[in-house]
This record gives structure tokens, sequence and C-alpha cells, in this order.
């Protein structure tokens, strides 16, 4: 190549940087001189003092034009961005327990932590989760191992998921060069304030008077942004400690005993036993309906349905339990006639066993029966379950009071329009009833044609629906640990996993034996295959 086009090629290579010397270089001579000039005249510390004091009065004016509180508001808001929510589908008791463990993190977090004791406030804040949740006998170590297993994948496919939303290159990025990324963290912060010092000094030779009083706004400034960084680090601290508070309510709530997956296949199992008894196939939502013998339960069922299905007489006609399928509001249900409460002890045990398998309880009561003494023995003895079982949601009680034409002489009346005496009558009389049961103010129907008020029982059961699903699935979550944590299932899964053992021992130790025989084997043949050595 000739000269003449190397020198050129060179030449349009450094264009760029000639052109910037040329630029900078008359500017940084001119600021050398001029400080040459205010050093020999002896102008230049009342320069500097002038510079430092412009730089301190355009400071302050920043300050004081500054809305006030803007960063501590900044903080606010970045709290209340990443705070951690309840779970919709959480219980009165668990949205409760969390929100006294984010009171108890904002009171924490006010200021920022030192990391060494964040871990002491993460146990403190489980701790109390635990306390709220299962009384003061429970501490943060009662879980089992299954739990805490479960807890841990669903955190790592929330993070995952995180990670693939807001991280860049988080699925790119191999987890050998983060680590030495990570390794040369040292080396990254000395080349920066190398950078940071280089900038400062061309800062300085480019235009003095600029310097200086980036320089008195950097000192002036350094407490601000160690309070904001402090502010963040707080932020930060609350945010881990409510994402500790969330996971340390799923776990002592129960809800992570078992998967999606295991709970599918413990509500097949469930419906396949209502399906043993049922006429018609299984529904979604179990609506038990109790009361005492002819309360009129299989009749208000046949107003409820679009066709008579169920069998009605003046006698007892329901002996064991019976569903039937219906739709409200698009849902399906199952209504479950029971048997009539006798007084005795064992439909009251029947009926109570089917009430906390339910998703929704109807409770019949006839108007012109003044007998309660089964329907209080049986509200005392479901309060008390209830009471027993914190962990399940209450099915929704929808009292209903049949027999409402008997306290109305001349019924039906035209139109359903029913005169003042009639109305007066039975408002007492419902009120009265409830009274003496303590369950919600009845529904007055008639359950004879003409029919009367169904329409707002149906009302008022559709109006249940949305709690009857979060009791069903309630009812399952917690209700599976009863059907899996039996003595008898839990002796088939130690034999399981005795024979599992078994079987892995067993084939060790014959591959082994094997091993050896072939082995001997080997070693016997090469012995009868050597020729004998002949004697001397």
């Amino acid at each position: 190549m000739r000269p003449g086009r190397r020198l050129r090629q060179a030449l349009l290579r450094w264009d760029r940087l000639i052109s910037a010397l040329v630029v900078t270089l008359p500017l940084v001579a001119t600021c050398l001189f001029g400080f040459l000039w205010l050093s020999e005249h002896g102008w230049l510390l009342p320069f500097i003092t002038l510079c430092a004091v412009v730089g301190g009065a355009v400071y302050l004016a920043r300050r004081w034009l500054r809305p006030p509180r803007q960063q501590t508001q900044d903080a606010a808001d970045m709290r209340e961005a990443l705070s951690v929510e309840a779970d919709p589908d959480w219980s009165a008791a668990e949205t409760t327990a969390f929100s006294v463990a984010r009171k108890r993190i904002e009171a924490l977090t006010d200021a920022d932590l030192p990391w060494e004791d964040l871990p002491k406030a993460a146990l403190d804040v489980v701790n109390d989760i635990a306390t709220g949740l299962g009384g003061p006998q429970k501490t943060a170590l009662d879980f089992t191992l299954p739990e805490a297993l479960l807890l841990i994948e669903r955190a790592a496919t929330r993070y995952r998921s995180h990670l693939r939303r807001h991280v860049p290159f988080s699925d790119q990025v191999s987890l050998k060069t983060l680590i030495w990324i990570w390794g040369q963290r040292d080396r990254a912060q000395m080349a920066l304030s190398v950078a940071r010092i280089g900038h400062r000094l061309a800062r300085l030779a480019i235009s003095p008077t600029t310097a200086v009083l980036r320089e008195i706004e950097q000192a002036v400034a350094g407490g601000n942004a160690t309070y904001l960084n402090d502010q963040v680090i707080a932020v930060l601290q609350a945010v881990l400690l409510e994402e500790v508070a969330y996971a340390a309510v799923e776990l002592y709530s129960g809800r992570l005993k078992f998967s999606d997956a295991e709970l599918l296949a413990i509500q097949m199992a469930s419906t396949d036993a209502d399906r043993g008894r049922a006429a018609l196939p299984d529904a979604p939502l179990r609506v038990v309906v109790v009361g005492q013998i002819s309360a009129g339960k299989s009749s208000l069922i046949n107003a409820l349905l679009p066709h008579d299905l169920a069998e009605i007489d003046m006698q007892p006609t329901t002996d064991r339990l019976t569903t039937y399928e219906t739709e409200i509001d698009g849902i399906a249900c199952h209504l479950i006639d029971t048997q009539g409460l006798d007084g005795g002890p064992d439909a009251h045990a029947a009926t109570l066993t089917q009430m906390t398998r339910s998703d929704m309880v109807v409770w019949v009561l006839r108007a012109n029966r003044p007998a309660r003494a089964p329907d209080l023995a049986l509200r005392h003895a479901f309060d008390a379950w209830v009471a027993a079982h914190p962990a399940r949601r209450s099915p929704a009680v929808i009292a209903v009071a049949t027999c409402i034409d008997q306290l109305a002489p001349g019924w039906p009346f035209p139109e359903h329009a029913l005169p003042d005496p009639a109305l007066s009558a039975i408002s007492t009389v419902v009120t009265a009833m409830a009274a003496d049961t303590g369950l919600p103010l009845p529904l007055p129907v008639s359950v004879v044609s003409p029919v009367w008020n169904i329409a707002a029982l149906h009302r008022a059961i559709a109006a249940n629906l949305g709690t009857a699903l979060l009791v069903q699935r309630n009812r399952r979550r917690v209700g599976a640990d009863e059907t899996s944590g039996g003595v008898l299932s839990e002796l088939r899964r130690g034999g399981r996993g005795l024979v599992q053992t078994g079987q892995i021992l067993g084939g060790r130790l014959a591959s082994k034996a094997l091993k050896t025989t072939a082995k001997e084997g080997r070693k016997d043949g090469d012995q009868d295959g050597r020729s004998p050595e002949p004697k001397a």
C-alpha cells in the first residue's frame, strides 16, 4: 500500500478526535492562562471564594423553591407501589393477621434496619402470623416438610415469572456469567472511582467555575442523597418483610397442605361419594336442607326444582340422604335432603355431619310448630363445631319459615296481596322464631299451590353463591387433611415407603451379588484354561 494512501486512511480514522482537539484545546488553554493571570495578580483566592458563594446561593435557592417533603413523598409512593396486598380468597382471620403484620412492619421499617437485624425481624413477623392463626401455642416452626417444599415451589415459580417479565436478558445470561460479574465487582468499583476522578479533573480543566460549583453542590447535597438512599433501603426491607408475612399466611392457614393437583384428586373422590347416594349426577355446590321432621323440607326442594322429584307426605318421608341436581343463576348445585330432626341423637349427629360438609345450609322451620328444642340443640352444636375449627369457613345459613299459609285465614289471597293483619301475624311469628333459635330472620314462604315468596328464596340463595364457592374451596383444602391424615392412610403410606426402600436395597444387593459371581466365574475360567507347568 502506498504511503500516501496509508496517511489518508489514518487521517480519516482519527478525524473525529482531531476535530475534538481543535475545539477543546483553545478553551483549555484559555482556562489555564486565565488561572495563571489570576494567580499573578493575586485574585485567584477571591475568585474561588466568589464561585463558592454563588454556588451556595444557587443551591439554597433551589432548595427553597423545591416542594417540601418531596423525597419523603417519593419514598411513600414507592412503598405504596411495591406493597404486597392480601389475597381476596383469604378468610377474615387470615386478612386480619396479615394486616397486623403489616402494621408491625411499618413500625419496624420507619427507618432502615441494620441488615444483620433483618432475620430476627422476619422471625418476629412469622411468629405473629403463627400466633394470630393458630393461637399462642403455635410457633414459627409449626409446619410440615411437604408444606415447606410446596411453599418453596410456589415462591420459585412466582419469582421466575417476575424475572421473565421485568428483568431484561434474564433468560439469556447464564449463571456462569452472573457469577463472573459478581466476582469482578471490586474491579468494577475501582474503575468507576477512577472514571469519576477523571471526569472531575476534565471538568476542572474545561471550566473551573463550573467544576467548583458542582463540587460545592455535591458536598452540600451529600446528606440528602444519603437520606434518600436510607429511605429506599427502608422501603425495600418493608417489601421483603411483607413477602415473608404473605408466605407465612399461606403456610399457617393450611393452604399448602395440598397442591392444586392433589386437591383435584380429593375433589373427584368426594364427588364420587355424592354420586353413590344421588339419583342425579353430582354438582359442585352442596346445599344441605335441614330441619325437623315434617317441617316441609321435601316440599321446599320441589318448589326450588323445575319439576317435582322429592317424595312428600304428611308422615316423614326422608330416612336417608337424597341428592337432587338443579341450577341457580347458571351454577349447578346439589340440593341434599337430610333426615328430619326428631330429638334423637342419631338424626342430630347425622345432620350435623352433613352441615360440616356443606357449602350452604337452608334451615327449614315450620311456622305453626312452637317446638324449637331440636333446632336450638343443632344450632348450638354447629356453632361449637365452627368455633373449634377456625381454619374452616362457615357456610352461609338461610332460615326459611314454611306453612305461612296456616297463619293467615283466607289464604290464598288474590294476586298474593296480603292484608295488613296477615302481614302483622307473619312478622310477629318469624321474629319470634329467630329469637327462639338464634338463626337469621327466617324468610316466610308457602310451598303449597299457589306457592308464595319462592322467588325471594331463589334470590337469597343466588346472593350467597359466591360465598358458597369460597366455602367449598376452603372445605376441600382443609378437609382433605382429615381424609388423608388417618392412621390407616399413614400406615399405607409408610408401607409403600418401606416396600420401595426394600426394592431399592434388594436390587442393589442382587446386582452386587451377580457382579461378584461373574467375577469369580471369570477367575475360575482363567485358572482352568491355563496350561500346567512342566515338571523339572
